[in-house]
C-alpha cells in the first residue's frame, strides 16, 4: 500500500522525502514506494502507541516509532510479525534444498554475547585457528573449540527473533573467489553500516547454511520465509538508507534486491527473510576484513542508480516529491 491515504502521515513522508539529508529522505522514499506492506500492517504501525493521532512533529518521533514497532512487533514479539498472519501476503513458499549466506560482524556477535569473557580479539583468533585447521584437515584444539562453542552459545542466547536477511549462495560464488571478497560482498549486499572504525577494519564472518535447517526449525509455525519490506528491519536508532523496496512486477517470486554500493559494479543480489535459527560453528565459513569506507554520498548515488533502474516498475513512483 505504501501508506497512500494515511494522512497526515503520508504528507509527512512526502515532505521528508524532499529534504536533502540522506538519512531522512531515503527511508521516507522507501515508505512511499514499498508496495508489499499489507494495509492491516500499516494500520498496526500507525496505531501503536497512538502514533496515528497526529502527524509526527519531527523526524525523531518517526524514528522512535520505527524502533518501537520493530522492537515490539518484529524482534521481541512472541511471534515476529514478519512471519505472522498480519504479513501473510509476503510469505514465501521456498523449497529448502539450497544454501544461503549472510554477513555478521564480530562486533555485533560479541555485543550479543555480552556475558562472555571472550572479547572481539580472542574471538577473531579462535575463529581463524578453527578455519585454518578445517582447511588443512587438522583437528581443532579441544579446549579452544569448547571455548568458541560456549561463546557462540551465548551469541545465540543473546539473539532476538528478528528475521534474517539472506541471499542465495550461488549468486555470490564469483564474489567469494576474489581476494577482496569482504569489501565486495559488503557493497553487493548494501551493508553500508559495516565500515572501518577509527582507522581499524571491521571484521566480518561469512555465514553459510542450508535452508532445510531453517524450515525444520519453524515447522508448525505460520511461516518461515518472507519478502523484505520496510517493516522488517530492526534499527537501533533510525531506518536503513541502504534498503530499497522491490516492485512486485519485477519480483513476482517475492525476492528483494540489494542496493549495490559499488558504483562500478552495477549489479544486485536477490535477498529474502527467514526466521531465527541458532548458529553452529559449521556455519562460519570465512573471516575477513572490510577496509574500505562508504560515504553517504556513495550510498545516495547507489540508491539513485538503483531507483532509476526500477523507476518504470515502481507503482508509487509518481508520489515522490
Amino acid at each position: 500500500m505504501a501508506f497512500q491515504g494515511k494522512s497526515p502521515f503520508f504528507s509527512f513522508l512526502q515532505a521528508t522525502a524532499a529534504v536533502a539529508a540522506l538519512e531522512q529522505c531515503a527511508p521516507a522514499e522507501n515508505y512511499i514506494l514499498d508496495e508489499r506492506v499489507p494495509d492491516t500492517r500499516e494500520n498496526d504501525f500507525l496505531a501503536l502507541s497512538g502514533f496515528s493521532v497526529s502527524s509526527p512533529a519531527t523526524v525523531a518521533e518517526w524514528y522512535n516509532q520505527i524502533v518501537n514497532y520493530s522492537t515490539i512487533r518484529v524482534s521481541r514479539a512472541a511471534a515476529s510479525s514478519t512471519f505472522d498472519t498480519i504479513n501473510r501476503p509476503n510469505w514465501l513458499s521456498l523449497h529448502p534444498d539450497w544454501d544461503v549466506v549472510r554477513i555478521e560482524t564480530i562486533y555485533g556477535l560479541c555485543s550479543r554475547a555480552n556475558s562472555s569473557d571472550v572479547n572481539e580479539t580472542e574471538a577473531i583468533v579462535l575463529i581463524q585457528e578453527m578455519l585454518d585447521a578445517r582447511s588443512s584437515g587438522r583437528p581443532v584444539d579441544p579446549f579452544k573449540e569448547a571455548r568458541l562453542e560456549k561463546w557462540l552459545e551465548e551469541v545465540n542466547d543473546g539473539s532476538d527473533l528478528r528475521p534474517a536477511f539472506v541471499a542465495p549462495y550461488v549468486e555470490v560464488e564469483d564474489i567469494l573467489r576474489r581476494a577482496d571478497w569482504a569489501n565486495r560482498l559488503r557493497d553487493a549486499f548494501g551493508l553500508g553500516h559495516i565500515r572501518p572504525w577509527a582507522g581499524n577494519p571491521s571484521t566480518i564472518l561469512l555465514m553459510q547454511y542450508n535452508l532445510e535447517r531453517v524450515y525444520h526449525a519453524h515447522i508448525g509455525k505460520p511461516a518461515w520465509a518472507a519478502s523484505p519490506t520496510v517493516m522488517d528491519d530492526v534499527p537501533t536508532a533510525g531506518p536503513n538508507p541502504c534498503f530499497f523496496p522491490a516492485p512486485k512486477s519485477v519480483s513476482s517470486d517475492g525476492y528483494g534486491f540489494t542496493v549495490d554500493l559499488d558504483m562500478t559494479a552495477g549489479s544486485f543480489q536477490r535477498e529474502f527473510l527467514h526466521g531465527r535459527i541458532e548458529y553452529t560453528l559449521a556455519d562460519i565459513r570465512r573471516i575477513g576484513e572490510v577496509t574500505l569506507d562508504v560515504s553517504d554520498m556513495q550510498i545516495g548515488a547507489a540508491r539513485s542508480r538503483h531507483r532509476g533502474l526500477l523507476e518504470n516498475d515502481l507503482v508509487h513512483f509518481g508520489d515522490l516529491p
